[in-house]
C-alpha cells in the first residue's frame, strides 16, 4: 500500500512540475532564449559559481549538450566559465552582469505566470507543499542546491 502511495506521489509531482513549466514557458516571451537556456539561467546564482556537471543534472541536459548551450550564452555575454582554483578539471559557470539582469527579467515574468497558476491555492496549502518539497530536496540534493 505504501509503495503505491509513493508512486502516486511521484507521478503527481512529475506531472505538476512538467505542467507548470509547460504553461509558464508557453506564456513567456522566449524569442531571445531557448527553453533550455532560460532553464539554465534561472538555475544560476549571481554570486555562487556552480560546477557544470551539477548544473547539467539540475537542468536535465546531457553534459554533451551543455557545451553548446553554454557556448551560446557565453557568446551573448550572459554567462562566464571559470576553472576551479583547487581542481583544474572542474569548470564553474556564473552569470555576468548582463546575465544577472536577464535572470531578473525572466524571474519577473516567470513569477507573474506562476502567480496566475497558483492563484486559487491557499497559503496553508502552499506552506504544506513547501514543507514536503524541502524534505525531498534535502534528501535528493543535500547541500548542493
Amino acid at each position: 500500500m505504501i509503495d503505491e502511495k509513493k508512486m502516486i506521489f511521484l507521478r503527481l509531482l512529475r506531472q505538476n512540475s512538467r505542467g507548470i513549466k509547460r504553461e509558464i514557458f508557453k506564456k513567456m516571451n522566449t524569442e531571445d532564449y531557448s527553453h533550455s537556456q532560460i532553464n539554465l539561467i534561472l538555475h544560476l546564482n549571481g554570486t555562487k559559481k556552480r560546477p557544470i556537471s551539477l548544473l547539467s543534472k539540475i537542468v536535465q541536459v546531457q553534459k554533451s549538450n551543455m557545451t553548446t548551450l553554454i557556448d551560446s550564452l557565453e557568446k551573448e555575454n550572459v554567462v562566464i566559465r571559470s576553472r576551479d582554483l583547487n581542481d583544474k578539471r572542474i569548470i564553474h559557470l556564473n552569470l555576468t552582469d548582463k546575465g544577472i539582469t536577464v535572470k531578473e527579467q525572466l524571474l519577473d515574468e516567470y513569477q507573474q505566470h506562476l502567480g496566475e497558476i497558483l492563484k486559487n491555492v491557499t497559503e496553508q496549502e502552499l506552506d504544506q507543499a513547501i514543507a514536503i518539497l524541502l524534505v525531498l530536496k534535502e534528501k535528493i540534493w543535500g547541500e548542493y542546491v
